[in-house]
C-alpha cells in the first residue's frame, strides 16, 4: 500500500520591493529646503510693484523691461543677500558647515552645494516675473522686439547677490545680519543712480535720463554681468579656498576690466531705439503721425482727431500734418500731444480720447500774446475745432465759477468768448474756410490789428 503523496503547501511569495530611485541631494534641498521660500519671496517682491504699476509698461517692449529691470536690481538684489546670508547663518547656527566640511567634497564643492538651492529659488522667481511681466505686455505692444541679454544679466547679478550674501552670513554671528545687508544692499544699490560720479554706472540700477527706454549697447549686459559675477566669484573663492585664495585674483581682475569700459563709457552704454527716430501717418488731410514705437495707436489717434482734421481740411495755411517727432514741429506742422504710458495711454488705448482732441487743438493756436482780443480769438478757434462735450463743459465751468467768485471782468470775458465762439460758428462754410485761412496765416504774430479777430 502505497502511502498518499503529501501535498506541500504553496510558497509564500513575499512582494519584491519596488525599485528606489535614488536622487541627487539637491532633490531635497529643493524640494523642502529653502529654495521655495526664496522663490516665493522673490517672486512677490518683484510681482507687487510691477502690477502697481501696470498701467505705465504695459504696450511697450522698453517700458516693461526697464521696470522689470528696477525692480530686480533695487528690490530683487537686496532680497537675493538677504536670503543667502540667512542660509550661511542657518548653516552656521545648526552646525551644519562643519558636517560638510567632514566629508569627501572640497569645500568650495560643500559651499556650492549649500548655495546653489538658494540661488536656485531666487533665480526661478526673477524668472517666473519677468516671463510674465513680458506675456502681459505682448497683447499691447504694436512695435519692437524684447531683449534676451538684459534679463539674463540680472539672473546673474541676482545670482551674485545671493552667493555674496551667504559669505557675509557664514562669517557673520549676528542674528540680524540677513536684514541689516538687506538695507545696506539696497543704499548701496540706490544712492548710486541720484549722484553724478561715472562710477554710479557701476550699480546694475544705474540707468540713463529720461525719454522713451533706450537700449543698452550689446556689451553692456556683459559687461554688467562679468562686473557683478566676478565680485561674487573672487569673493567665494577667498571664502572657500583657503590654501589657494590667490586664484580670487582671477575674477577680480575680470570684474575690474568690466568695470573700466562701463566707467568711461557712462551714458554712450544706451543709444535710442532706431524705431523712435521714425513716424507713421495716416492718409486724412491734415495727416495724423504717432511714432513708430507707438504705431498701434495710429488709429486710435486718428479717429480721436476725426473731427479736428475735419474742420481744417482746406484750410490756407493750416498744418499739413500733426507730428510726433522731438524736438519741435517744423514749418507747417503742429505738434501731436504726448503719448504717456500710464496717463493718456493705458493698454494700448487712449485714456481721453475728447481730453486728447483738446489738447491738440489748444497746442495748435497756442500763442503767447497779452492781447485779449486775440487770446479770445483763439481760444474761440480753438474750441469750434475741437467741437466736443470736454470743450463745453470747459466754457460753462469756467463761466460759472467767475459768478460763483464775483470776478465781474471774468464773467464779461466769458461771455464774450461765447458771442465770438457763435460768431464762428454762424460764418457760412466758404467764408468761415477763408476767414481761418486768414487766421492761420497770421499764426505767430501777436499784433491785433494783423490777426483777424471775432
Amino acid at each position: 500500500m502505497t502511502a498518499p503523496a503529501r501535498v506541500r503547501p504553496p510558497a509564500a511569495h513575499t512582494a519584491r520591493p519596488g525599485r528606489r530611485v535614488r536622487h541627487h541631494p539637491l532633490y531635497a534641498e529643493l524640494r523642502s529646503g529653502p529654495a521655495r521660500w526664496a522663490a516665493l519671496a522673490t517672486f512677490l517682491t518683484l510681482l507687487v510693484p510691477l502690477v502697481a504699476k501696470s498701467s505705465h509698461w504695459q504696450g511697450s517692449w522698453g517700458s516693461t523691461q526697464a521696470q522689470v529691470h528696477t525692480v530686480a536690481t533695487l528690490l530683487g538684489g537686496p532680497l537675493a543677500a538677504a536670503a543667502g546670508c540667512w542660509q550661511g547663518g542657518r548653516e552656521r547656527r545648526t552646525h551644519t558647515e562643519e558636517l560638510r566640511l567632514a566629508g569627501a567634497r572640497g569645500s568650495l564643492a560643500q559651499f556650492l552645494v549649500a548655495a546653489w538651492p538658494v540661488v536656485f529659488g531666487v533665480l526661478a522667481g526673477h524668472l517666473a516675473v519677468a516671463a510674465g511681466a513680458l506675456l502681459a505686455s505682448w497683447p499691447y505692444v504694436s512695435a519692437g522686439r524684447p531683449l534676451v541679454l538684459p534679463p539674463v544679466a540680472d539672473g546673474v547679478f541676482l545670482a551674485a547677490m545671493t552667493t555674496l550674501g551667504m559669505v557675509v552670513g557664514r562669517l557673520a554671528r549676528w542674528r540680524l545680519a540677513a536684514p541689516a545687508l538687506a538695507v545696506c544692499a539696497y543704499v548701496a544699490l540706490g544712492l548710486p543712480t541720484y549722484q553724478s560720479s561715472p562710477a554710479r554706472f557701476l550699480s546694475p540700477a544705474a540707468a540713463p535720463g529720461a525719454g522713451h527706454p533706450p537700449l543698452p549697447v550689446w556689451w553692456q549686459p556683459v559687461a554688467m554681468a562679468a562686473w557683478a559675477g566676478g565680485l561674487a566669484t573672487a569673493a567665494v573663492l577667498a571664502y572657500a579656498v583657503r590654501r589657494h585664495r590667490c586664484t580670487a585674483l582671477l575674477p577680480l581682475a575680470v570684474a575690474v576690466a568690466a568695470a573700466v569700459p562701463m566707467v568711461h563709457t557712462g551714458e554712450g552704454m544706451w543709444r535710442p531705439d532706431p524705431l523712435g527716430a521714425r513716424q507713421v501717418c495716416d492718409d486724412a488731410s491734415p495727416q495724423v503721425c504717432v511714432n513708430a514705437l507707438d504705431q498701434g495707436l495710429l488709429p486710435a489717434v486718428s479717429h480721436a482727431l476725426a473731427g479736428l482734421t475735419a474742420r481744417l481740411d482746406g484750410v490756407a495755411h493750416a498744418p499739413v500734418r500733426f507730428e510726433d517727432l522731438p524736438p519741435a514741429p517744423a514749418s507747417g506742422e503742429a505738434q501731436l500731444p504726448q503719448l504717456y504710458l500710464g496717463q493718456s495711454v493705458v493698454r494700448g488705448e487712449l485714456v481721453d480720447p475728447e481730453r486728447f482732441a483738446w489738447e491738440a487743438a489748444a497746442g495748435l493756436v497756442a500763442r503767447d500774446c497779452a492781447a485779449p482780443r486775440v487770446g479770445r480769438t483763439d481760444e474761440a478757434v480753438r474750441d469750434w475745432l475741437v467741437s466736443n462735450n470736454l470743450s463745453e463743459r470747459r466754457r460753462k465751468a469756467d463761466a460759472a465759477a467767475a459768478r460763483a467768485r464775483g470776478d465781474d471782468a471774468a464773467v464779461a470775458e466769458a461771455e464774450a468768448g461765447a458771442r465770438a465762439l457763435a460768431r464762428l460758428r454762424a460764418m457760412p462754410d466758404g467764408r468761415r474756410r477763408a476767414w481761418l485761412g486768414r487766421y492761420f496765416a497770421t499764426a505767430e504774430s501777436c499784433d491785433p490789428r494783423g490777426v483777424p479777430t471775432l
